[in-house]
């Protein structure tokens, strides 16, 4: 078939970035917890968990931090997850999430890694190029960053998961996160959030335990949107707080927003559009097709209305 995009440039792998080797089943053994990979040996291994199953495949993989990682591919049945009856929306933003139910999770706080990552990036930039300095420098802080992305990613990680053991349908908010960092001054607690990372998990989880999840457009106002009145605030800055100049309603922005999503989503529902359980609302391409030029209209499209 036709790609959905442009065709880009090939990305060839680089010595400096992460170094991965796949091993099929003819160039591994895996017996009595222990792993021969061919050309290298046995292998040293502290297993995290253990593995029910022949793997089909193994994935040696090497971290700018230098660690060290093996994967095995094994076929398992998915864990069952009984059925939920509660529907949950949820608003994201740099500090907190906020749920329809009332509930808010802080976000992962990390001024202190940070606090060293600058300094780290600081010593990285006064050494000299290709010297064993700059080297030990660059481990520092490829070691820094890798302990805030294991932070964040056990963060997201827990709470995606306690969502989808107790709700059954989760109601999002699509986020442009690329024009989003095009803020300089967000960026870096944007980036820290992890919205992408956070749905992409919801996705997956989602698609394995029957859920659904159902993804807000990202042009929908959801802070700007009286949830009383729906009459909406063009005007609206990023204060916490705005009053309705229809109803008089004092709002509180992020409370706001998580109701809005919430009938947002019940209304993309009870219209009838397809919800995937992997993601947002599905709808049919647009078919042009001709018509008379006698007629007063040049063109008749059919399909869903916008």
């Amino acid at each position: 078939g036709k790609r959905p995009d442009k065709v880009k440039p090939p990305r060839f792998k680089k010595k400096s970035n992460r170094q991965s080797a796949r091993f099929t089943r003819n160039s591994f053994r895996f017996k009595n917890g222990v792993l021969r990979l061919s050309k290298i040996g046995a292998i040293p291994i502290v297993w995290h968990r253990r593995v029910s199953g022949e793997p089909s495949s193994v994935v040696l993989s090497m971290t700018p931090a230098g660690r060290y990682y093996v994967s095995f591919q094994v076929e398992q049945p998915l864990p069952v997850v009984g059925p939920a009856s509660h529907r949950l929306s949820v608003d994201m933003n740099t500090k907190t999430f906020n749920f329809f139910n009332g509930r808010r999770w802080s976000q992962v706080w990390l001024p202190r890694p940070w606090l060293a990552a600058l300094s780290a990036h600081k010593r990285l930039s006064r050494c000299e190029q290709g010297s064993k300095n700059r080297e030990k420098a660059r481990s520092r802080v490829a070691h820094i960053c890798q302990r805030v992305t294991d932070l964040r990613t056990d963060f997201l990680q827990k709470l995606s998961t306690q969502l989808i053991h107790k709700n059954q349908v989760i109601m999002v908010e699509t986020l442009g996160t690329k024009n989003l960092l095009k803020n300089r001054r967000l960026a870096r607690a944007i980036s820290d959030a992890g919205f992408g990372e956070f749905v992409r998990m919801l996705e997956y989880k989602c698609k394995w335990h029957g859920r659904t999840l159902v993804k807000v457009a990202r042009f929908f106002p959801s802070s700007k949107l009286c949830c009383i009145c729906h009459q909406k605030n063009v005007d609206l800055k990023l204060q916490d707080r705005w009053t309705c100049s229809s109803c008089h309603t004092e709002h509180q922005r992020d409370e706001n927003a998580v109701v809005n999503i919430f009938v947002q989503g019940l209304r993309i529902l009870a219209e009838g559009r397809s919800v995937l359980a992997c993601g947002g609302t599905v709808r049919p391409k647009r078919e042009f097709r001709r018509v008379p030029a006698k007629q007063e209209t040049s063109s008749e499209v059919s399909g869903h209305a916008a």
